[in-house]
């Protein structure tokens, strides 16, 4: 299918979203389909047992609402067997659900979900998140303090599988029953970005959905994104049917327009394989506003300790002036220029705070009884911390003296570059810098990174003559680099 309307490619996807969580109007709207590789059930798989006991074929029938209303009007009301189904079909056993773990280790704070299972919160304490759950319009009214996650269960949990939302009364209901979780999400629809996961087309959730989004605003939507998976001919329920694979298509077409309608653009996979590596793509782009900056220097070089202090003061100073969030490990003859420079710009400005603009991790001291494998330890868990939380990574010299007075390379510059390349961040090495930023320089000219632009990480190599127009100048350089990979600026 060709020019669909509604259509985003993930390109602009990526970008697109990736920006809306730097601005933290970011949420995410989880349905069954990110379960499922837990072993979790579709919502047809899920309904099929009431179906059949209707004996009605559930692959002919498209309102599966509809399915569990006749059900439940066939047991006189009585949702016993309906509860039990929803029970015996849910695991919270997490099977390496690579979907649910890229999604929690997304930052974005807002999660709502249709699904009954624990899935999505397991996956978000297990990040490191602190998770406060909204089973009910009740839980509303109270937050857990130091929360960096909230999950709104729209539809209910499966700890109180007598309220769920399964039912098409429950369905019509909902605004009667729920007004504070309706409410709540009609706030978030006009303030945040939302992104679906795990939603089909034929997904009452999702259509009920629709309808809420359609109600909070007539004519000025926020944009949204769903990942849906495109329709393909080598698909095994097409095989030997060439006419409902082009029904499919045609069907896949109009609803993608539908979509459209309500201002959700569709990014489309050809696998559900895909969504992972899509989702860490959205994390590395919207964590480009957080630049890392490590170096150590206890030997100038071609540098004098003036000129250095200079260059890293008015780094930090133009990222924060930028509005770049600047992280700092205090490296030893450059965190505390770091530290002057960004707090120099924050201090200059109306517009900054420290905590957007400025992240400090001094270094634990090292425990005078631990060995030095577990000093070691503890220093590799921290350096991950910290370059987790940043998109580009800058390597500035990068060497120490041992204890006879030797000058060598730092070895935790190095750890904290092959850090920072197992997590696929930005690097850029300044290797004009001489010692560890040096020795980067030169293995990535070797095999320069799509990222880098070639002509401005030439300029990086080598200053003919240190001086305050030098000095500024590479400023610009560096800046310009790291602007090139900012989703506001690409």
């Amino acid at each position: 299918m060709a020019d669909i309307i509604g259509e985003i490619s993930k390109e602009d996807f990526v970008k697109g979203y990736a920006l809306n969580i730097q601005k933290k109007e970011a949420a995410i709207f989880v349905g069954a389909g990110t379960s499922m590789p837990s072993g979790n059930l579709s919502w047809m798989e899920l309904i099929k047992p009431l179906a059949d006991a209707l004996q009605i074929n559930i692959n002919s029938y498209n309102d599966l609402v509809d399915i569990t209303q006749y059900f439940l009007n066939d047991q006189a009301g009585n949702r016993n067997f309906i509860n039990d189904r929803i029970l015996d079909s849910i695991s919270d056993q997490q099977h390496d659900n690579k979907t649910l773990q890229a999604i929690a280790e997304l930052p974005v704070s807002t999660f709502w979900t249709t699904n009954y299972d624990h899935l999505l919160e397991k996956y978000l304490e297990k990040s490191g998140r602190k998770v406060d759950t909204k089973r009910n319009d009740a839980s509303l009214t109270n937050s857990i303090r130091g929360r960096d996650a909230t999950v709104f269960k729209m539809h209910g949990d499966k700890d109180d599988v007598n309220d769920t939302v399964i039912t098409r009364d429950d369905f019509m209901s909902y605004d009667e029953k729920h007004p504070n979780m309706s409410t709540a999400l009609r706030g978030d629809f006009i303030n945040k970005t939302f992104l679906f996961i795990g939603y089909s087309f034929n997904d009452p959730n999702l259509n009920y959905i629709l309808g809420k989004v359609k109600r909070t605003n007539t004519t000025n939507r926020r944009r949204h994104f769903c990942i849906v998976k495109r329709i393909q001919k080598n698909d095994p329920i097409y095989q030997d049917n060439d006419q409902k694979f082009q029904q499919d298509e045609v069907l896949q077409k109009y609803k993608v327009a539908d979509l459209n309608g309500y201002g959700i653009k569709t990014v489309f996979v050809d696998s559900y394989d895909e969504i992972p590596s899509i989702l860490q793509d959205i994390k590395l782009k919207s964590l480009c506003n957080n630049v890392f900056i490590s170096g150590s220097i206890e030997d100038y070089k071609d540098f004098d300790k003036s000129s250095a202090d200079k260059l890293i003061f008015k780094l930090a100073y133009s990222l924060v002036e930028k509005n770049f969030k600047v992280i700092s490990g205090f490296g030893l003859g450059v965190g505390d220029n770091v530290i002057n420079g960004a707090l120099q710009a924050i201090d200059d400005s109306d517009h900054r705070s420290l905590d957007d603009n400025l992240s400090l991790f001094p270094f634990p001291m090292a425990d005078t009884n631990e060995r030095t494998d577990e000093i070691r330890a503890r220093w590799a868990k921290y350096r991950n911390k910290i370059i987790s939380e940043s998109g580009i990574c800058l390597f500035l010299f990068g060497n120490k003296k041992t204890v006879d007075g030797k000058t060598v390379l730092a070895d935790g510059m190095m750890e904290e570059f092959e850090i920072a390349k197992s997590m696929n961040k930005f690097i850029i090495p300044v290797g004009f810098t001489k010692s560890v930023a040096q020795k980067l320089w030169d293995k990535f000219n070797h095999e320069l990174p799509n990222y880098l632009n070639p002509k401005d990480f030439q300029k990086l190599e080598k200053i003919t003559e240190i001086s305050e127009k030098s000095i500024n100048e590479s400023v610009q350089t560096i800046l310009k680099l790291i602007e090139q990979l900012n989703p506001q600026n690409s």
